[in-house]
């Protein structure tokens, strides 16, 4: 195994530099950020390695801050494979079974591409996970048979939006409007109460991520990151209110 350079040079500082950042914004949505970029810049030499990390963007600097870099991460939907690949990439390089940045950073190449669940597994999981919700929170059969309906719709219109571009608070809204109203007409065909449908398939748009993550970053102190993911779940939350809210309303 090639042992790596203490000292590296110019170029050798900026590739690394580079791959952490890379790196850390992949990480972004989920994980240790900073302590996993750290990590990464020790086994590779670089000194003087200083990174601060937002939900939405990630600065660092590096020798004495002769070499620094912001990058701005926009809001995407999160990918636990990718997160998984560059975590455990992240391992392979502190224990030095990666050795050199032309293999981490082919490897993190690799790690970024890994593709989204193909649109019938998604449509699948969103018509199983409303079905199971619809169960949980008291509904009977005929609930969850509505729910499950309400959940195919719903997804299959998210992956709609996300080829269209279609704007997260727009929506969300739309998408809530939509679960609500299929849970109504499913319910009244089969006769049986829509709340617990209703509730059941909103659960699909429930930002479970982004409030585990700001209840994580308050309890650790870092307040900023932690308010705006609270912000960031709590716009969707209103937003999942709204347009439930306007169809119950209009029906």
């Amino acid at each position: 195994m090639a042992e790596r350079e203490l000292y590296p040079d110019g170029e050798q500082r900026r590739r690394i530099m580079d791959f952490i950042m890379a790196a850390g914004q992949t990480l972004l949505e989920v994980f240790r950020v900073e302590q996993t970029m750290e990590i990464m810049a020790a086994s590779f030499h670089l000194r003087e390695f200083h990174v601060y990390v937002l939900t939405n963007g990630i600065f660092a600097s590096a020798g004495t801050a002769e070499m620094s870099e912001v990058r701005n991460v926009p809001t995407r939907t999160t990918h636990l494979g990718r997160v998984a690949a560059v975590n455990q990439l992240s391992r392979q390089i502190a224990s030095g079974e990666v050795d050199t940045i032309d293999e981490a950073e082919t490897r993190l190449a690799r790690a970024r591409c890994i593709p989204f669940p193909k649109d019938w597994v998604q449509i699948a999981a969103g018509m199983g996970g409303a079905f199971c919700f619809a169960l949980i929170f008291g509904g009977d059969l005929k609930a969850g048979l509505a729910a499950a309906a309400a959940g195919v719709a719903a997804n299959a219109y998210l992956l709609f939006c996300g080829r269209r571009g279609v704007g997260g608070g727009f929506r969300t809204i739309s998408t809530a409007a939509l679960i609500t109203l299929c849970c109504i007409l499913g319910c009244g065909l089969l006769g049986t109460e829509s709340s617990h449908a209703i509730i059941g398939t909103l659960m699909i748009l429930t930002p479970g991520i982004a409030f585990t993550m700001g209840i994580r970053d308050f309890v650790q102190g870092d307040y900023l990151s932690g308010t705006i993911r609270m912000i960031d779940a709590l716009l969707i939350a209103a937003s999942i209110a709204i347009g439930t809210g306007l169809v119950l309303r209009l029906y």
